[in-house]
């Protein structure tokens, strides 16, 4: 059951309950005292047996069904403190765990979060956990409890009766062999579990995310399909864990009883010899078949320990995963917004071929800066780099002179405040998705930023006001609203450099020529970076840079490029658009 994997991971796991050493120490005591119990249970039948029905002794007539009693209701008392703190110390110790998973997550490199998906993550957490709390709350309960009950029958077994005892310690080699065996199929299985659940969360969340693409392609059979296929793989490994575990408890239990007819056979012989009196036989017995039970936990409780372990190996590998670096960690008292970029190349991970390769570029402060280029030349690679989601494979960007990498992270995005066509807003009031990150601004800065964004009008006429809660992502608001609210958003934190993503390429012509409006008034005396989808957005840019490849074609003013007769000219000439 436990090889030294095992024991280091569930060393590891039993670490988040350490620091209820004394709620721990009591449940040892109600542990202790509880197996204790067992013995003493086969202790009171002897003496009842050879005093009270054979010796015919008076004193035990009251004595005896006392003793019995008190024995049963020390071990209810007992049970009940030990299943109590045992669950609160597990719950306690479960509530770190998500804690401490949901800070990985939120530091994770914004590389390696993509590479897990939103899917797998969020298995993690709902599916995961869970598994690794039974091995918490119970497990360890279980193997502590049952443990010491089966060690506090054998002593009395072997006190009763050494030689019978050690007949009966033969099959324990074959016990533990088998529970070794079950031990490895159940934790290889509850890998696979855990890697299907994973999927399976992810297809759940492809398929509601993206319910509308489904019906008007029709893919609804398709998408059953692979949730179908996925629900399967999950039930035929849940299935094998079943059938070890189910064959695993049985066939410990038979050897037991065979082991145990055995000695009964013996026992007999030796009573019918006087070897053994009445009541010691029948506590002999007894204290035997009372090991039955634990045994069967103790077998039993393997299922839930793999699982559990198999859990906690998928927890502490995304725990174990490095936070962002944060190289130098320098801040600076004033921000101007010139960004350089020189001679920058950048692969994504397991890439052969470079989303951009030496780039190099100046952004004037308190100019605004086109991106244009069709999708992979690189426009929304740039982005990352300059927020640091991804650090460059070579070259540098400077920020007023500075290497950002030499800037501590968040100061850095503190200065950058992003608008994309892909808003996010959160279920919770307009009030909160504008201050979003800011909670210490007051209303009348949030009103403000509001105005500004050309929100306010739609805000004051909402049931609520700014007090209206929006549902997930905004829902509850149309698109040009939404995406206004995420200008409020921008102009609230006013941070000297803006990017813009294609903030309005998905927005009616009305919805479009007020968000432009608020652009405009947003863009003054900031560093303006614009990832371009209509030509309108970008015609009176100070600079447009035409990217194809990861590298950089054109530059200039609108009127310039068009003079140039190249890429930029062509396109404009031919009335595309500038698709990411």
């Amino acid at each position: 059951m436990f090889d030294r994997q095992t024991l280091s991971l569930y060393k590891r796991l039993l670490s988040y309950i350490l620091p209820f050493k004394g709620l721990i120490a009591i449940t040892l005591i109600a542990l202790l005292t509880i197996a204790a119990m067992e013995p003493a249970i086969a202790m009171v039948l002897k003496e009842l047996v050879d005093e009270s029905l054979i010796a015919k002794n008076p004193d035990s007539f009251v004595m005896m069904p006392l003793l019995l009693a008190s024995v049963f209701i020390v071990k209810g008392v007992a049970e009940y403190f030990s299943k109590v703190f045992s669950q609160w110390i597990a719950q306690k110790a479960v509530l770190a765990i998500r804690a401490d998973m949901y800070h990985k997550m939120q530091h994770l490199p914004f590389g390696v979060f993509q590479s897990y998906g939103t899917g797998k993550l969020m298995s993690k957490i709902t599916y995961d956990v869970p598994q690794a709390s039974s091995a918490l709350s119970n497990a360890w309960v279980i193997l502590i409890r049952d443990s010491l009950t089966i060690l506090a029958l054998i002593a009395y077994l072997l006190y009763i009766s050494w030689q019978l005892t050690l007949l009966m310690l033969i099959v324990g080699p074959v016990v533990a062999f088998i529970i070794d065996k079950a031990s490895k199929l159940m934790r290889n299985s509850s890998k696979a579990m855990q890697k299907n659940m994973g999927q399976l969360t992810e297809r759940l969340e492809e398929s509601l995310t993206a319910h509308q693409d489904i019906k008007i392609y029709g893919a609804e059979q398709y998408e059953q399909k692979r949730f179908q296929d996925t629900a399967t793989e999950l039930l035929t490994n849940s299935m094998q864990v079943t059938k070890v575990s189910a064959l695993n408890v049985p066939l410990v239990q038979v050897l037991a009883a065979i082991a145990l007819a055995g000695v009964v056979y013996v026992a007999m012989q030796m009573s019918a010899q006087n070897l053994f009196t009445p009541g010691e036989l029948l506590a002999y017995i007894t204290a035997m078949a009372l090991t039955f039970e634990p045994i069967r936990r103790l077998t039993s409780i393997n299922e839930t320990v793999q699982k559990g372990m198999a859990a906690a190996e998928s927890i502490f590998e995304l725990l174990d995963q490095p936070n962002e670096t944060n190289t130098g960690g320098k801040t600076l008292d004033s921000i101007g917004g010139e960004l350089v970029f020189h001679d920058i190349s950048f692969y994504y991970p397991n890439s052969q071929h470079p989303a951009l390769e030496s780039f190099s570029l100046k952004i004037p402060a308190g100019q605004t800066t086109a991106l244009v280029g069709q999708s992979g030349s690189g426009k929304s690679t740039l982005v990352n780099l300059i927020t640091r989601f991804y650090d460059a494979s070579s070259g540098q960007i400077l920020l007023d002179g500075k290497d950002i990498l030499s800037l501590e992270r968040g100061f850095l995005r503190e200065q950058i405040a992003l608008v994309s066509q892909k808003v996010t807003l959160f279920d919770d009031s307009v009030a909160a998705n504008i201050a979003y990150g800011h909670e210490e601004h007051d209303r009348q800065a949030i009103i403000a930023a509001a105005k500004a964004a050309h929100a306010w009008e739609f805000i004051e006429k909402l049931p609520d006001g700014l007090d209206t809660q929006i549902g997930e992502n905004g829902n509850l608001l149309s698109g040009g609203q939404r995406q206004r609210i995420a200008i409020a958003r921008a102009f609230l934190k006013n941070a000297p450099i803006l990017i813009f993503d294609e903030a309005t390429s998905a927005l009616d012509n009305q919805s479009e020529q007020m968000i432009q409006q608020a652009m405009e008034t947003l863009k003054q005396n900031r560093t303006v970076i614009v990832i371009a989808h209509r030509l309108s957005t970008i015609e009176n840019a100070n600079n447009i840079v035409v990217m194809q490849q990861g590298k950089l074609v054109e530059q200039g003013n609108h009127s310039s490029l068009l003079k140039q007769k190249g890429v930029y000219s062509q396109l404009y000439n031919q009335g595309q658009e500038f698709n990411e």
